[in-house]
């Protein structure tokens, strides 16, 4: 296992578990246009964890750092674009005690507090990476556990395609 520091202590204390799930569906709906590619899935599993799923090409380590993303930044209709989102609902699952797997071709991922490297003073929030098991597998899936069917239903409303209302215009 390596670790990846994302450079956290504490943050966004305002936020609340659905601001952080609209952040990975935000990512996922974006991931899904910029590469043509199947609906995204959100559905609950016999555990009672949550799934959000896209078939993109998969997250990788760089997606872990504050970054514009110059691709996002010049395509039309894309939600995120500065890389600020993924690492604010990171924290936020940590801060709330849900549970986070990461799952793509490129690892699994999991977050986790760990001492800041050279200040042994400093505790930061980590991301946890091993390796894939499955080099095959389409996509990124996060997995979420510890978390209410309403956060997720509160997230999903704020998006336009899951509300049930029709879009009017598009700018």
């Amino acid at each position: 296992m390596k670790k990846f520091d994302l450079n956290i202590e504490k943050i966004l204390e305002n936020w609340e578990p659905h601001h952080a799930i609209r952040e990975i569906i935000a990512n996922a709906l974006d991931e899904q246009k910029l590469t043509n590619t199947s609906e995204i899935e959100i559905f609950k599993d016999n555990n009672n964890a949550w799934h959000i799923r896209d078939y993109g090409r998969g997250i990788t380590i760089e997606h872990f750092t504050q970054n514009e993303n110059e691709e996002k930044l010049n395509a039309k209709g894309i939600i995120g674009k500065f890389g600020i989102g993924l690492k604010d609902a990171l924290a936020t699952f940590d801060r709330k005690n849900i549970s986070v797997k990461i799952i793509s071709k490129n690892g699994q991922f999991t977050i986790g507090k760990s001492i800041k490297e050279g200040f042994d003073e400093i505790i930061t929030l980590h991301i946890y990476i091993d390796p894939s098991y499955d080099s095959s597998f389409i996509g990124t899936e996060f997995i979420l556990s510890q978390i209410s069917d309403d956060d997720i239903q509160k997230a999903k409303d704020m998006f336009l395609n899951f509300s049930g209302d029709k879009e009017i215009e598009i700018c």
